[in-house]
């Protein structure tokens, strides 16, 4: 039947099965494999006075006894190995713990006696091989691929990979760990924004009605000729999660380049205190149509998106809404001669607004691209230096 156990026991336990598995995991553990067959020696230690038992101390502290007794059995008393027996000595276990520490072909074994009087002919525990001790009660450490297990007479605690095993007075208790490998496949169970994400769309201006209408002919875009491209990682991270849905939040860093393709012959320049058009003409002053012309501006941005996540398989995976701010990298114009292909390029800050920043809106879809949405909250160009347009850019995201 399973019940609850005696707290102090469990308590005690604890203390020894830590103790046992700092010491265990800190050594050679080929000799485990070979059944413990190394030349052992046996040390005896007064829990109650943290002294060698039946041997004088010369006005020596119990780590240096220990070390004489460790340098004489061919081994080393390494901070590891001390910081683990004096865990041991110092916990309120009070039930006497045989440690057997090993090192190569040499083992010693560490007998820690609660209730002892240094100078008696004490009961001690045994040293044969199996680490087992024979008198009125049995007790028992045995490190496996299964665990750690420690027995004192019918009480026997174990520690596996998934869980301690409790037997007091034949009533047992079981308790399961949590596994952090079930709970990483639940979260995994929902939508998540995270990795390398390209973003494919189209650009477009807002707020048109502030360009002058002398200039409002020359701003007008081609709808399919003005594409937004980017690509970015993002991570995400639990705020908290139900049954069907996840609050996350996802962050990263994005590359983008937004290209407005202007219909019209007249390109655009950096004139002497604000942007201007200009026509494209030949050297004898004679317009030249224009297969392309454009304004392209390269930024680097910080998206910061809280979203919602639907379990994998729903019709929606996510919705986002979150912003973000960037940092105008480059920006130039391109044109192409209609005629003869050729093309020229030119670089400048066209009085643009080197910090952008706005809001972003994404839906993920099941079987779909997701969709995505950026809108800036600033002007493109510098005060009184341009129109106040802002940028708008919508696509997908692969």
């Amino acid at each position: 039947m399973k019940t609850s156990i005696n707290m102090k026991t469990l308590k005690g336990f604890s203390y020894s099965i830590i103790a046992t598995i700092a010491l265990f995991f800190s050594f050679n553990t080929q000799s485990f494999a070979n059944g413990g067959e190394a030349d052992s020696t046996v040390i005896n230690i007064d829990k109650r006075n943290q002294t060698l038992l039946n041997q004088k101390s010369g006005g020596k502290t119990l780590r240096e006894n220990l070390q004489e007794l460790f340098t004489k059995s061919g081994m080393t008393l390494d901070d590891d190995t001390w910081r683990g027996i004096r865990r041991v000595v110092n916990s309120d276990l009070n039930k006497d713990t045989l440690l057997v520490i090993t090192q190569s072909d040499k083992s010693i074994k560490v007998v820690i006696n609660t209730n002892s009087k240094n100078g008696d002919n004490n009961e001690t525990i045994s040293t044969d091989n199996r680490g087992e001790r024979r008198g009125n009660k049995d007790k028992e450490v045995k490190v496996g691929l299964g665990g750690v297990t420690v027995k004192d007479g019918k009480d026997e605690v174990r520690v596996g990979w998934n869980g301690v095993y409790v037997n007091e007075n034949g009533k047992e208790t079981s308790i399961t760990l949590r596994d952090s490998s079930r709970l990483s496949r639940k979260d995994r169970s929902f939508n998540s924004r995270s990795g390398f994400n390209i973003y494919l769309g189209l650009n477009s201006f807002t707020n048109t009605g502030s360009i002058p209408a002398a200039d409002s002919k020359n701003y007008e875009l081609s709808p399919f000729g003005s594409r937004y491209f980017g690509f970015g990682w993002t991570r995400s991270g639990m705020i908290s999660k139900g049954t069907n849905a996840a609050f996350k939040i996802s962050y990263g860093l994005e590359f983008s380049w937004n290209n407005f393709m202007f219909e019209n012959d007249n390109y655009l320049v950096k004139g002497n205190d604000k942007v201007e058009f200009q026509n494209y003409q030949d050297a004898k002053g004679n317009p030249i149509p224009l297969c392309r012309n454009k304004l392209t501006i390269a930024n680097i941005n910080i998206p910061v998106m809280p979203y919602v996540a639907f379990k994998k398989g729903s019709t929606i995976s996510y919705v986002a809404v979150g912003g973000y701010v960037g940092y105008r990298l480059d920006s130039y114009t391109k044109t192409k001669e209609d005629d003869s292909g050729k093309k020229q390029w030119n670089h400048s800050s066209f009085f643009l607004n080197n910090v952008r920043y706005g809001l972003a809106f994404e839906l993920g879809l099941k079987d779909f691209p997701d969709l995505f949405v950026n809108y800036d909250m600033n002007n493109l160009f510098q005060d009184g230096r341009g129109p106040k347009v802002g940028g708008l850019s919508f696509g997908i995201r692969l």
